[in-house]
């Protein structure tokens, strides 16, 4: 009769202190994550329009940044329509 005193004693301890066998831990969302494929489009993308914004400028057929990136962005969605543009990083 005194054996099964203690083990009450210990699993009360344990239920009082909050280490509960049923105690389980809240999953916090993080931030949602690109597919593979989508963020290996959207690095291809941003290093296409770069060298290419890049070419415009030295080669004079762009006289500004921002001209030179719309006309990267349309030859881009010309040569690859397959590759959404709205999953690129183009924010970046």
């Amino acid at each position: 009769m005194k054996t099964p005193v203690p083990a009450i004693l210990v699993l009360a301890f344990t239920l009082a202190t909050g280490c509960s066998l049923f105690h389980s831990k809240s999953k916090k969302a993080g931030p949602p994550e690109l597919p593979p494929a989508a963020g290996i489009e959207a690095e291809f993308r941003d290093r296409w329009m770069n060298k290419r914004v890049h070419e415009l400028l030295v080669s004079r057929a762009a006289r500004t940044d921002d001209e030179a990136k719309q006309m990267a962005a349309n030859e881009f969605a010309k040569l690859y329509p397959f590759i959404n543009s709205a999953n690129s990083g183009a924010s970046r």
